[in-house]
């Protein structure tokens, strides 16, 4: 068996990590590259260049730089220039992704993260252009991970309000008074020269409560979205030509007895539903391996 290089073993970590790892990774390259440049700075006595790279992927403080700069509503979701800023909002988007992909699926964590964690942002920037208070502080980049994490505890907290969690490890309390207390903390704290964008996690908290109202109909925003991007096709490019493919109309294509798929289909999501009880009642850790297994699967199916 031919030995994998460290390149190697890498690239099939990432693929195996699923979503939340992927997106932690991503989050650790940006960190790891703007720390790179900077000690290159050091060693070369140069000056400005890691605040250039910054500025040009944080969140505008003026809105009006997003016009000429539209990349950064996304490059401000990943952007960490403090180690314990980093590692703080890694450790909470570590558990909750992983809560989240389980009630929701892997395409609904990616979907929140991203218009939750802009929806903070813009939160910030509408305050601090149209609150009085706000305006005397000037403008302010917005920079993390922040906002997207507090759209994924929201929603998880208001979906299942009753799901026990460990503060700390050590203190339990249903996920809804965590969040709610921490929203409150935010919210007590803003006007505080403390270096926190306080807005923007109240902004991504607001957007996560919304976004499970109704959270299975098909008028929720959300799903509405995610039906409106899953008919957008992007060109794949690869370096093997592929045969030519038959299609064939859907009339064409044996299907399922629509008793018998409605059927199945009910008794999967009761099976579900009872485990995602379970969850609510004893925590995550309280499932059996089968159950965290059959769980695992239907993220990834969503």
């Amino acid at each position: 068996m031919q030995e994998k290089n460290v390149f190697q073993y890498l690239k099939e970590v990432y693929k195996s990590a699923g979503l939340v790892g992927k997106l932690i990774t991503i989050n650790l390259i940006v960190f790891l590259s703007i720390g790179i440049i900077g000690v290159a700075e050091f060693l070369f006595k140069s000056t400005g260049i890691t605040e250039k790279v910054v500025l040009s992927l944080a969140g505008p403080g003026n809105p009006e730089e997003i016009l000429y700069k539209p990349w950064t509503l996304i490059t401000q979701l990943f952007l960490h220039t403090s180690f314990f800023h980093f590692l703080f909002n890694m450790v909470m988007l570590f558990f909750a992704g992983r809560m989240f992909a389980q009630f929701f699926g892997e395409k609904r964590l990616l979907s929140t993260y991203l218009i939750g964690g802009i929806f903070g942002y813009l939160t910030h920037v509408i305050c601090y252009y149209s609150i009085p208070a706000f305006q005397d502080l000037g403008e302010n980049v917005v920079i993390g991970a922040s906002g997207a994490i507090y759209a994924l505890l929201a929603a998880i907290a208001f979906h299942r309000p009753n799901l026990s969690v460990y503060l700390f490890g050590l203190l339990k309390m249903p996920i809804i008074v965590l969040v709610l207390f921490m929203l409150l903390v935010d919210f007590l704290s803003l006007g505080k020269a403390d270096g926190i964008a306080h807005l923007v996690h109240l902004g991504g908290g607001v957007f996560g409560a919304l976004s499970i109202i109704n959270v299975h109909s098909p008028g929720n925003f959300m799903n509405r979205f995610e039906r409106f991007t899953s008919r957008i096709r992007l060109p794949k490019f690869s370096g093997k030509r592929k045969p030519k493919m038959k299609v064939y109309k859907q009339k064409d294509v044996k299907q399922m007895d629509d008793d018998k798929y409605r059927e199945v289909k009910k008794d999967h999501q009761e099976r579900i539903d009872a485990i995602l009880d379970k969850i609510s009642k004893k925590g995550y850790e309280g499932l059996t391996k089968e159950e965290k297994e059959i769980l695992f699967n239907e993220s990834k199916r969503k």
